[in-house]
């Protein structure tokens, strides 16, 4: 039996304890499918839970981590962040995080394409202190790129106001980019003006709403990753819809702020 972690935020232990873990993240392989990310339980307490850090950037602060236990045969897939994953068993899985060093093992995660039923968990752990990395693996020692910074996030406006690449310019309020975004129909505008509006934590989706339908498939994927600054239980029919949009990248957009935890 393959013994793996999932990190989720620390208000759903209670339900998981009891229901065990729903499919709610999307694969990235070329058949998407509803399912989990996870890591191996690694001899190595900050591999094991490496993206802890990452992920209270979009996320609670307070998270916990999820141990279960899947048969080794199990279909799962393992790869880096941001490449095409290989299927593999669970068994393999843990076999290919074991013989990579810790310097490669970062970034890497499992996707089990199902949930995990509250029988299989044999554990739930509090993080007090995430670890792992931010922004990127291997990014220590690297200047943080300020697009990657969201407004508001801790240390954010000194990163941008040192970047020599960052343009500040736009410094319209959010009422002013939402109303603009009501007339505006050059594509390229949309996009930018979703980009500043990325990340504000504002509950008025209606005011973008019109959006989900766009006939410019750029404007649609921006849309998606606009919507991780809304409320979620808001959000979440939007999201839903442009799950199913027709155009890959517009459907991995939209499922990039559901609970991608490795």
């Amino acid at each position: 039996m393959a013994l793996f972690v999932h990190l989720t935020p620390e208000k759903n232990a209670a339900r998981v304890r009891r229901s065990g873990l729903s499919p709610q993240s999307w694969s990235r392989s070329e058949d998407p499918r509803l399912g989990i990310y996870c890591t191996p339980l690694l001899p190595d307490y900050t591999l094991t839970h490496q993206w802890s850090r990452e992920l209270i950037r979009f996320k609670t602060p307070n998270m916990v981590a999820v141990h279960f236990r899947i048969p080794d045969d199990t279909p799962v897939t393992v790869g880096y962040y941001g490449k095409p994953p290989k299927p593999v068993t669970a068994a393999q899985a843990v076999a290919q995080f074991l013989s990579l060093s810790p310097e490669d093992t970062r970034g890497y995660e499992v996707f089990l394409p199902r949930g995990v039923s509250a029988k299989e968990i044999r554990r739930i752990k509090s993080l007090r202190r995430p670890v792992g990395w931010r922004y990127m693996p291997n990014a220590h020692g690297r200047r943080p790129c300020p697009c990657c910074v969201w407004p508001g996030e801790y240390g954010g406006a000194k990163i941008r106001k040192r970047s020599t690449d960052y343009n500040g310019s736009d410094t319209r309020s959010r009422q002013e980019i939402l109303a603009r975004l009501a007339t505006a129909q050059d594509s390229t505008e949309i996009v930018a003006l979703l980009d500043r509006l990325r990340g504000r934590q504002q509950g008025d989706v209606f005011r973008v709403a019109h959006l989900v339908d766009h006939p410019d498939a750029e404007v649609r994927e921006e849309l998606a990753y606009a919507l991780a600054g809304f409320r979620p239980k808001v959000a979440a029919e939007l999201l839903e819809k442009l799950r199913g949009d027709p155009v890959k990248a517009v459907r991995e957009a939209a499922g990039a702020d559901e609970d991608e935890d490795g």
